[in-house]
C-alpha cells in the first residue's frame, strides 16, 4: 500500500512537471501555428533558399555541371512564380486564421516584428511580380517548369520593364538580408531568451 501510494505520488509529480502536449491541428491557435501555416512557412523558406543558392552558385562558379543541375531543379523564373503563388496562399490562410493566431509581442519588439513580416510579404509579392511584368513587357515567353504559360511576342512596354530593371536586384538583396536577420533572431529567441517564439512554428503545443 505504501509502495502504491509512493508510485502514485511520483506519477502525479511527473504530470505536474511535464504538461501533456496537445497535437498540432490544421488551423492556428493562440498558442501555436497549425499544420497548414507551418507547411506554407517552411515551403517558402525552402523555395527562397533554393532561389538564392542557385543565384549565388552562378555568381560564384559560372556555368558548370553543379550550377546547371541546380538551375534544372530551380529555374529562376519558375521558382519566382511558385514563390508568388505560395505567398498569396499564405496571405489567404493568414486572413482565414486572423482571429486565432499567436499574438505578436507588445511594445517595440512587437512593432518591429510586424514591420519585418509586412516587409517580407511585400518583397515576396513584388519581386516575382516585377519579374513577370518585365518578361511580359519585353515580349519574352512565360514558362513554368517547361510549360509555356504565355508565348513570345514582339513588344517593348517600358513601364512594365522599368520597375524590375531598377528594383529587382536591390530588393532581392534586401530580402536576403531579412532572411539572415530572421534566422538570427529565431536562434536568439531559442537559445538566449529561451521563450516559445520558435516553438510556435516548430514545436508541439504545450512545450
Amino acid at each position: 500500500m505504501v509502495k502504491e501510494t509512493a508510485n502514485n505520488t511520483a506519477l502525479n509529480s511527473d504530470l505536474t512537471r511535464k504538461p501533456a502536449q496537445t497535437p498540432i491541428g490544421w488551423r492556428d491557435s493562440p498558442d501555436s501555428y497549425g499544420r497548414v501555416s507551418r507547411a506554407l512557412h517552411w515551403l517558402t523558406a525552402a523555395l527562397v533558399t533554393l532561389q538564392f543558392t542557385v543565384l549565388l552558385a552562378w555568381r560564384g562558379m559560372g556555368g558548370n555541371a553543379i550550377t546547371l543541375f541546380l538551375a534544372s531543379i530551380g529555374p529562376h523564373g519558375s521558382l519566382g512564380f511558385l514563390i508568388l503563388i505560395v505567398t498569396l496562399a499564405r496571405l489567404g490562410w493568414a486572413w482565414v486564421n486572423r482571429k486565432q493566431r499567436p499574438p505578436q509581442p507588445l511594445g517595440w519588439d512587437g512593432r518591429i516584428a510586424r514591420l519585418v513580416h509586412i516587409t517580407f510579404y511585400a518583397l515576396l509579392l513584388l519581386l516575382p511580380a516585377f519579374a513577370i511584368l518585365r518578361q511580359y513587357g519585353r515580349g519574352g515567353a512565360l514558362r513554368f517548369y517547361g510549360m509555356e504559360l504565355l508565348p513570345e511576342a514582339e513588344r517593348d512596354i517600358t513601364w512594365m520593364i522599368a520597375p524590375a530593371k531598377l528594383l529587382h536586384g536591390p530588393l532581392s538583396w534586401l530580402l536576403c538580408g531579412l532572411v539572415i536577420g530572421h534566422i538570427t533572431m529565431a536562434l536568439i529567441h531559442r537559445f538566449w531568451l529561451k521563450d516559445r517564439v520558435l516553438a510556435r512554428m516548430v514545436g508541439a503545443r504545450g512545450r
